[in-house]
């Protein structure tokens, strides 16, 4: 075989479009959104922790929500279906 031959199913293709680099200019920009938060938190937990005790329930309730909602499009928990894949077979034969 030479080199202008490929094997059935190894031909090349096109290369995938590479991601461009991380942007220098939003890194201030969000070092100080990060700033500006842990300095929002520490005034919260300081000045008015009762508050945040009582708003605790809400917001973990309403992050599971949010993790429920937008968790499936990121590859989520796999519980619903059984997406049969390399390694991700069922169960129910094992045994």
């Amino acid at each position: 075989m030479n080199h202008n031959e490929h094997p059935a199913g190894h031909r090349p293709g096109p290369r995938p479009p590479q991601q461009p680099g991380p942007d220098r200019r939003a890194l201030p920009v969000r070092a100080g959104l990060a700033v500006l938060i842990v300095i929002a938190v520490i005034y919260l937990l300081t000045s008015h922790w009762l508050h945040v005790l009582d708003a605790l329930p809400y917001v973990l309730v309403m992050g599971m929500l949010g993790m429920h909602l937008f968790g499936h499009g990121h590859g989520g928990h796999g519980g619903h279906g059984g997406h049969g894949g390399p390694g991700g077979g069922s169960t129910k034969d094992a045994g």
